[in-house]
């Protein structure tokens, strides 16, 4: 009979201090695991045998990553012998992992298979042992349900040693990781020795502080993880400069590291647009012959010269060289196109070869691009953007926009290879507040109205981690863990036996896993307090700490919580305005600092002015990035009453803010929790108090606020922006001693 059990328990015996493990905690979850009734047991030593050539090359790795893990591989014959056995009836990526009586034997037909299976040996292994092992004996039968399962890695922005990306890289293969993709190249800095272009690494890898720098800075005031460590510093003519940059052997020794482990490392140029770092120190790949930003992205390259092609591929000839990975990634998101339509040359280039427009401009140069590496045995790999415009069915696509749904339909029906990489559900670097690691483990990578034909073209998922605030590895692995673990569950694990609570008492385990590596990871969210409230007498703080183990300090007066701040200890009652600040500490890991602001209000007095039943509604047309961007000043673009809030009449329409003005009859006096939902962003506004700020939120969000009221009339605001993709605007009310509800068309009035 095969039994599912996820929760591993540590029996601990009196004799000898040996360690029974019962049941096994495998993160990702194996298709199958049966369980015997007999046990292993040895002493953390196993003398190494395979059957195959190809096993016998493994030894190396195979030791090292079992030292990692408290194992010492031999040759002695009196040692219990870990046997690598040929399997050739077994996929790829399959493994077959038998834990007997006398033995160990790891079945498979690849290096890849071998090295799952011995993962998986080591996880089922008790932490902090140092006596004799007691493993229960178990048959495992595995394979993977997708064969792209990637992590990405932004060292642009923020840059990391060649060690700390090697340490990413042993906790991806602990948990069947095989794709590391590395975003080399973008406007904060060039990471990657080019030989023909030598300016690239010598001036554009380092920088002068940037925006994203000082942010680090003034919050690594507050919180460690995000300190810029020093070594990534160094003085230029003078200057003290960020930076650092790979060089090609120091390359090639991390793609032996990845490729040893199974992991393929996956190269990204980014271009045509985030080509900051080039364009700066060769100026002439730009339309204006110079760097520089539009409104939101930085210059492109000019796809109107020649020499702008010669230089990118040139570029791209030295990494194919030095990359073995079949893939090379473009990039080809957020390029301002805007510059192309001012350029005399892009326009003449898109006359030239009979294209639409800017979009099919990108997409010519995809194509020229796309042939090009075809020639060197490559596959091109580009965000969703290079859907735009037209690809070819060779050419993968990482879906990456979640309010652009169509982009990943096109391409599945275009017969593109499609990596599911969503902006809400796997990007690592968004707080967990927006993207809990429930979040990332519940999201299906395939869409429920693809055929079969194109759910095949889905070939995997990824997790983005984009650096602008991840500074050091301590943000990163904050950031990473425990959210990696999710993700590595929804690439191997078939859909029917995922299940978010099982796994959620596997991963318990893991913790315990990452203190023993030294890893900063992100606590489990402290809950059971509101944010903001607003009261008219007296009012109490108090928090659910969701691990026994947790000890949360807090201030009072504004400053950041330490160990030496007060510890909480249970509720504490507030009768004036203040904002309490707390945060979580388990050794030496710590949460992020919470804040509740409390808000003493008297209740706002209402207004007496003739109403009719209705808002009013103003359009503004334009692109509005903030809501304060709107200029009210101005006379709209268009005047009309309606009934309530949201954006009938709107639907499909991109770039334009509505301001509704009028009256909220409030029925009873107290506090008022007002709530707004929206998809780009919006503000609400009672008697001029900005109530909810809900903006910016590219994506829906829902943010809240309150106010004390008397029964009555009271005067509201609210700016709404859309900015292009998803389209949301609701508002919600929770009166005094009611639950939260949509706010209903009777309550809203206007002046005539």
């Amino acid at each position: 009979m095969r039994v599912f059990i996820p929760l591993l328990l540590l029996l601990l015996t009196a004799c000898q201090k040996e360690v029974r493990v019962d049941n096994y905690a495998l993160i990702p979850l194996p298709q199958n695991i049966v369980y015997g009734n007999d046990y292993l047991v040895f002493k953390q030593q196993l003398s190494f045998h395979s059957n195959s050539p190809e096993g016998v090359l493994l030894q190396d790795v195979f030791t090292k990553t079992g030292q990692q893990h408290g194992i010492q591989l031999t040759n002695a014959s009196e040692q219990t012998p870990l046997l690598l056995s040929y399997n050739p009836q077994l996929k790829p990526e399959a493994y077959g992992l038998y834990v007997e009586q006398d033995k160990v034997v790891i079945e498979s037909a690849s290096e890849a298979g071998w090295i799952y299976g011995w993962q998986s040996f080591l996880q089922m292994l008790p932490l902090n042992q140092d006596g004799p092992i007691r493993l229960r004996c178990v048959e495992v039968k595995d394979e993977p349900r997708f064969s792209y399962r990637g992590m990405h890695l932004d060292v642009s922005r923020h840059f990391f040693s060649l060690d700390e990306v090697k340490q990413l890289v042993d906790h991806m293969t602990y948990f069947k990781l095989n794709k590391l993709h590395l975003h080399l190249t973008d406007d904060q800095g060039w990471r990657l020795q080019i030989d023909q272009y030598p300016l690239l690494t010598k001036n554009g890898a380092w920088r002068n502080h940037n925006t994203q720098d000082s942010l680090c800075l003034a919050l690594s005031k507050e919180d460690a993880t995000f300190i810029i460590p020093e070594e990534h510093y160094k003085t230029i003519d003078g200057d003290r400069k960020y930076g650092g940059f790979y060089t090609k052997d120091e390359m090639r020794d991390l793609i032996k590291y990845c490729d040893r482990r199974n992991i393929e490392v996956i190269p990204e140029i980014d271009i045509p647009g985030h080509f900051n770092a080039a364009i700066n120190n060769y100026p002439y790949l730009s339309c204006t012959d110079g760097g520089g930003w539009g409104t939101h992205f930085s210059y492109p390259a000019c796809l109107g010269k020649e020499v702008t092609y010669e230089f990118i591929k040139n570029i791209l000839d030295e990494v194919a060289e030095l990359f073995p990975s079949k893939y090379i990634h473009i990039g080809g998101d957020e390029v301002n196109k805007d510059e192309w339509k001012k350029c005399a040359r892009c326009q003449k280039a898109i006359r030239l070869n009979g294209l639409k427009d800017e979009h099919e401009l990108q997409s010519h140069f995809n194509h020229q691009i796309e042939a090009f590496l075809s020639q060197k045995g490559k596959k091109l790999i580009g965000w969703d953007e290079i859907v735009e415009g037209g690809l070819s069915k060779e050419s993968t696509v990482m879906w990456w926009r979640n309010w652009a749904p169509n982009s990943i339909r096109e391409a599945a029906k275009n017969g593109n290879d499609i990596i599911v990489t969503p902006d809400f559900e796997y990007y690592f670097d968004f707080p967990y507040s927006a993207t809990p690691t429930s979040k990332v483990y519940n999201f299906e990578p395939i869409p429920s109205d693809f055929s079969a034909e194109m759910a095949d073209k889905v070939i995997g998922v990824q997790a983005n981690v984009w650096t602008e605030r991840i500074p050091n590895v301590d943000r990163l692995y904050y950031q990473v863990l425990p959210r990696m673990l999710a993700l590595a569950e929804s690439g191997w694990t078939t859909k029917k036996l995922k299940e978010y609570d099982a796994f959620e008492m596997r991963l318990k385990n893991y913790y315990q896993y990452f203190e023993n590596k030294g890893l900063f990871y992100h606590l489990k969210e402290l809950k059971g307090f509101e944010d903001e409230c607003v009261f008219t007498e007296k009012s109490h703080f108090s928090i659910e700490v969701p691990d026994s183990e947790y000890e949360v300090y807090y201030t009072l007066d504004g400053t950041a919580p330490t160990k030496q701040s007060a510890k909480y200890s249970g509720q504490i009652e507030i009768d004036k305005s203040l904002v309490v600040r707390f945060r979580a500490y388990k050794g030496s890991v710590y949460s992020k600092i919470y804040e509740a602001k409390y808000s003493k209000q008297s209740l706002a007095e209402p207004v007496n002015v003739a109403v009719k039943s209705g808002l009013l509604q103003q359009h503004y047309k334009g692109r509005y990035w903030k809501c304060h961007d709107v200029d009210l000043s101005k006379k709209p673009d268009a005047n009309k009453v309606v009934s309530n809030f949201g954006l009938k009449g709107y639907e499909g329409h991109e770039n334009y803010a509505l301001v509704f003005n009028g009256y909220y009859q409030a029925p009873v006096s107290g506090v008022y929790t007002f709530f707004t939902n929206s998809d780009d962003g919006d503000q609400l506004f009672i008697h001029n108090q900005l109530v909810v700020n809900n903006d910016p939120s590219h994506g829906p969000r829902t943010k809240k606020g309150a106010i004390a009221l008397k029964a009555g009339l009271h005067p509201l605001r609210l700016i709404y922006s859309q900015i292009g993709g998803g389209a949301v605007q609701e508002v919600f009310v929770k009166p005094p001693n009611e639950a939260k509800r949509m706010i209903e068309s009777n309550e809203l009035f206007y002046k005539d």
